[in-house]
């Protein structure tokens, strides 16, 4: 049965968990997830995952240097977008964007609602990003326009666009769990 290592870096803000992650990916982790620890002073838990056979502790401490904190816990191999998936919850943003599942309820109270089947691709609206661009996108007139979603995700924001009107949605990604 094949084990993966979690590597887990609390760490302080969105800027340092992405330069992590590009390092993280040199030395062979292949995949990522971030959680929120502590919303008043912005800290962000960083889960980097690799296979046990490529995982190396001296490679960790040339990247972060002596001292450096984190903790490892071994996992077994299952089917991990099942499990992500029975976890997904819906995003509401304001009164103006609810994002689900098909296996949700609808949502009530919002302008427009967005069912997507959640993989582990970028565009649930759990993460700050999607979040913030639907919240800004409630101000923006799409009438008549032409959009670009580039690193579509789930094309969350893509569609989003076509239902506040915009004339032309381009959505582009390159992420298997994407296409």
């Amino acid at each position: 049965m094949k084990k993966f290592i979690k590597v887990s870096f609390q760490l302080s803000s969105s800027g340092e968990a992405e330069i992590l992650v590009a390092n993280l990916s040199e030395i062979g982790f292949y995949a990522f997830d971030e959680e929120g620890v502590n919303a008043t002073r912005h800290e962000i838990l960083l889960n980097a995952y690799i296979n046990e056979a490529d995982f190396s502790e001296k490679k960790i401490h040339e990247l972060l240097g002596p001292g450096s904190q984190y903790s490892t816990e071994v996992l077994i191999e299952q089917n991990w977008n099942e499990e992500w998936e029975s976890g997904f919850q819906p995003v509401c943003i304001n009164s103006f964007a609810g994002i689900r599942a098909s296996f949700h309820e609808p949502l009530k109270n919002v302008t427009h609602e967005i069912v997507i089947t959640p993989k582990m691709s970028f565009g649930t609206g759990h993460h700050a990003t999607t979040f913030l661009m639907v919240e800004q996108m409630e101000a923006i007139q799409f009438t008549n326009k032409t959009v670009i979603d580039f690193g579509t995700g789930t094309g969350v924001l893509a569609i989003l666009a076509e239902k506040c009107g915009a004339a032309k949605v381009l959505a582009i990604d390159n992420d298997i769990w994407s296409i």
